[in-house]
């Protein structure tokens, strides 16, 4: 499936220019009262092109690695912690969550060195199934994965 055929009901009902909302996977007018603004937008002002447009629509549709619940729950634990969770990385038995970029050497990532939070002991292992070991540290404001 397209992103075309994925959003083709919410794209026939824009009557001028559409744009995509990075932050909620949603097509709408561009940057108008109810619309998205450019800082939003997956079209950002310097990709605003419709040949962009149009390859993206041509795309192959992704699910969003994240769900809206890990994304809730990633929100909720950077309120507790007053530190916003900015990564991602799971080994096979461990979850580790990081407020900054932790180091990262020919052997990996140095957690020694990092500040951050492992679910693993509170049973919250099978949380991020779509997040792979051999995926490397992933990004969640990017929402792009950094080879480790």
């Amino acid at each position: 499936m397209t992103n075309f055929e994925k959003y083709k009901d919410d794209l026939m009902k824009i009557e001028g220019i559409f744009a995509f909302d990075k932050n909620t996977r949603k097509v709408a007018e561009c940057d108008t009262t109810d619309g998205i603004a450019c800082e939003d937008c997956l079209f950002n002002s310097m990709d605003c092109y419709e040949g962009n447009k149009i390859r993206w629509l041509c795309e192959e549709y992704k699910e969003p690695i994240l769900s809206d619940d890990e994304l809730e729950f990633i929100k909720v634990l950077s309120k507790i912690s007053e530190k916003k969770i900015k990564y991602i990385h799971k080994t096979s038995h461990r979850v580790f969550l990081f407020s900054d970029k932790p180091p990262i050497d020919k052997y990996g990532i140095l957690l020694d060195k990092s500040n951050y939070y492992d679910l693993s002991g509170y049973g919250y292992i099978d949380l991020f199934p779509n997040i792979k070991f051999t995926d490397g540290l992933y990004d969640i404001e990017n929402k792009c994965f950094i080879e480790v």
